[in-house]
């Protein structure tokens, strides 16, 4: 099975979350084909950073030269996924008008479309609007 993976899957697995560690794992033992693209790697790197540092967007942005995290751990997380490019150009527009998403949401479904991608694992309901995804129960 071909699987788009959201950021906040990512998130709840490095969380300690159960199910998202489960759906990671079947990525892992080659039982899903696992996507992403730069949007999703982006926001789970800023997700991490707030999450280690305990530190606001704004904070964050003042102190990122300081703050040395190990990041290994994503890097090693995302190598086991196939990253997708996300230059589908003006698509995001008709995506977020259609489906009422936010721009990285919009470039998620948009990326999914381009690729032929109809399933997608997440938390986020808002993209059981999206009529060409199949949100996957995690």
């Amino acid at each position: 099975m071909e699987l788009f993976f959201d950021s906040n899957i990512f998130l709840h697995h490095l969380a300690g979350n159960d199910k998202a560690s489960k759906l990671m794992e079947k990525v892992e033992k080659n039982n899903i084909i696992g996507y992403i693209n730069d949007i999703v790697i982006s926001e789970v790197v800023y997700g991490f950073l707030r999450a280690k540092t305990g530190l606001r967007p704004l904070e964050l942005k003042k102190n990122i030269v300081e703050i040395e995290i190990d990041l290994r751990q994503l890097r090693d997380l995302f190598k086991i996924f196939r990253v997708l490019p996300c230059n589908i150009g003006y698509d995001i527009f008709e995506v977020m008008n259609r489906y009422s998403l936010l721009p990285n949401d919009a470039l998620i479904a948009a990326t999914c479309r381009f690729y032929g991608i109809r399933r997608i694992a997440t938390f986020d309901d808002d993209f059981r609007r999206v009529k060409f995804l199949k949100v996957v129960e995690v």
